[in-house]
């Protein structure tokens, strides 16, 4: 078997640490324990190559199998309606914990946690972001690193705030673990230097195997990706793993498809009647498609659309949820990017939808054309909640920051006797969760017994259960 470069570096890598080593294993001999390494890795890298083996690899000019497998079937009724007008209408004021208490779990792993996703695996959770994947034991701690992005984040003031700056040179997203098959899928984009030294661009759907990823010695890289699909570009898609396949959503319109492993159509959704909305030149953002899990079954809502959809199997969609605006003005997507004069003034906008085992949170914000919107008092945000248990669909009361500026209403809790509020950002285990730093934590809660423990650049992941 050849050794391919990376595995060339790494032997290296082990030979000049051991050479600076002066500690090893009561007994063995420094050569001793340079040749166990040597053989580890030997076999960590023999087992990756057999795995690749065991994948199909695709070559850059790929073209998968035409035709579409299955006619679609789109269930529309049945959904549960929720009345948004009514909901406007009915504002609650929440006291602390009046939807769940919060639990931090500190992961032991130092990071950004920008654009995570925490999807239970085996017996952890996948933790996901922009630098890369991790997997976390069942107490949500550091098992270990997985896979490594090549980006660059920094942090940045940006007012009162921090904002970051991202430069992605070669990445996997929207990542997720196919059980039935024990593998991971993700898209990928990275950036290639031809022989020019042009820069090209790479689109692909990859593929990784699940337990030797689990067991290698050191985290992947996008180097070792032994399987790419090629596709074409992925901006405006949205992208989720299903049974031995996957489902992505063609951008700027309202359909979507499913696809097998070799990137076989198997069937092709129309949700709407809406027109495609391309842009052809700068045009102002809008809502995007939310694509999620529930109970282990795929969920989405196209952008701008009101329902939503569970992916019952390959070819069957069933609508669970539909808002209902009634009077109140939705746009379309060609109406959003069609042209920046196109006025948005009363028109509402789906910002944020999670669905947990109680709860429906969903935030919407009305009216943004001025620059100044929002400190005009133009520009409204909201906070619907929806009760599963009880029926009740009401909204929290708006609020604005120091300057003056509309925020959306966080969920108040109290913790050790002081009142916080936090507004979830993702899911975990079928609850609400986001995910920060520990000097947040500390910054928030500073006489939490567990602040005093927490390192400063360490994710915690904080639940309401």
């Amino acid at each position: 078997m050849i050794m391919n470069k990376l595995f060339l570096t790494f032997i290296m890598f082990l030979l000049l640490f051991l050479a600076s080593c002066r500690q090893r294993r009561p007994g063995m001999s420094r050569e001793e324990a340079a040749a166990e390494l040597l053989a580890q890795a030997a076999e960590q890298e023999a087992r990756r190559q057999q795995a690749a083996a065991t994948l199909d690899t695709f070559t850059a000019d790929y073209r998968p199998p035409a035709g579409i497998k299955y006619q679609p079937t789109i269930i529309r009724t049945g959904g549960k309606v929720l009345n948004v007008p009514a909901a406007l209408k009915n504002v609650r004021v929440l006291k602390p914990n009046a939807l769940g208490i919060l639990s931090f779990h500190p992961t032991g792993y130092e990071g950004y946690g920008l654009g995570a996703e925490l999807n239970p695996v085996d017996d952890g959770w996948l933790l996901a972001d922009y630098e890369g994947i991790c997997l976390l034991d069942k107490d949500m701690k550091l098992r270990k690193v997985l896979f490594k992005n090549e980006v660059e984040i920094s942090e940045m003031k940006m007012g009162n705030g921090i904002g970051y700056s991202i430069r992605s040179k070669r990445r996997l997203s929207q990542v997720g673990y196919d059980s039935s098959t024990r593998q991971l899928r993700g898209l990928y984009a990275g950036q290639e230097t031809e022989a020019d030294d042009r820069l090209r661009y790479e689109y692909a759907v990859a593929t990784l195997p699940w337990d030797v990823l689990a067991e290698a010695a050191e985290p992947w890289t996008p180097d070792h990706l032994p399987s790419k699909l090629p596709i074409g570009r992925t901006q405006g898609n949205a992208f989720a793993v299903t049974a031995g396949g996957w489902l992505m959503t063609e951008p700027f319109s309202s359909r979507l498809c499913t696809f097998g492993q070799k990137g076989d159509t198997l069937c092709r959704f129309t949700v709407s009647d809406a027109e495609d909305y391309v842009p052809t030149y700068t045009y102002r953002s809008g809502e995007n498609t939310d694509v999620y899990y529930y109970v282990g079954k795929l969920r989405l809502r196209m952008a701008y659309d009101d329902t939503v959809y569970e992916l019952m199997d390959a070819s069957t969609l069933k609508a669970v949820w539909r808002l209902d605006f009634g009077p109140l003005k939705r746009p379309t997507g060609k109406y959003v990017v069609g042209s920046l004069n196109n006025s948005l003034d009363g028109y509402y906008l789906v910002n944020s939808w999670i669905e947990t085992n109680r709860y429906l949170l969903v935030q919407l914000s009305r009216s943004y054309d001025s620059p100044n919107a929002r400190t005009q008092g133009t520009v409204t945000l909201h906070t619907l909640v929806y009760d599963k248990q009880t029926g009740d669909f009401f909204s929290l009361p708006g609020k604005t920051d120091k300057e003056g500026r509309y925020t959306y209403a966080n969920l108040p809790f109290r913790v050790e006797g002081k009142d916080i509020s936090l507004l979830p950002s993702l899911t975990a285990g079928g609850r609400a969760a986001t995910l920060f730093k520990g000097k947040r934590l500390k910054e928030m809660l500073p006489d939490l017994p567990l602040s005093k423990q927490v390192k400063d650049e360490e994710l915690v992941v904080v639940r309401m259960e």
